[in-house]
């Protein structure tokens, strides 16, 4: 059996490497990605939303760190990792699926501050990811420092 921070450290080297069939393989059927949006996205929308997202910024990076268990409860293994989003959009961004505007190449740059996120994972998935509020961070700040200034999903 493998160990939840081992899964998670898995599929935050794939996230890295842009590998996202090799990320959703590690997602539960029911996965959901909470606290960085207004509106969870499930596991399909939370793939196609960073593959789109990479497809813009090429660079884009994780600075993953500190990678630790935090305790076992009912959901499954709780761990947390350190998380710096940053990169450089160097083509268009379209989240049409996200009912987001097509962000044109712009040339900027985005550097998000440090958030935490907690996986809840099981046995050999992650269920959940719920990212600490921090002030000017998560995905509509990444937004926001791209120039889209709306999120609305459908």
């Amino acid at each position: 059996m493998t160990g939840a921070k081992d899964i998670v450290t898995a599929f935050m080297q794939a996230l890295e490497r842009k590998d996202f069939n090799g990320a959703a393989s590690l997602l539960s059927d029911d996965f959901y990605f909470i606290g960085s949006t207004p509106k969870p996205l499930n596991k399909n929308q939370f793939i196609q939303f960073f593959q789109e997202l990479s497809a813009g910024i090429p660079n884009l990076s994780f600075h993953v760190h500190d990678i630790h268990d935090l305790e076992e409860n009912e959901e499954g293994n709780r761990v947390v990792a350190t998380i710096q989003i940053t990169g450089h959009q160097e083509n268009e961004i379209n989240l049409y699926m996200l009912s987001l505007p097509v962000i044109p190449e712009l040339g900027k740059s985005v550097s998000l501050p440090e958030e935490h996120w907690e996986y809840v994972a099981g046995s050999s998935t992650i269920a959940v990811i719920n990212v600490e509020h921090v002030p000017e961070g998560g995905i509509t700040e990444l937004l926001h420092q791209l120039g889209v200034d709306a999120w609305v999903i459908q």
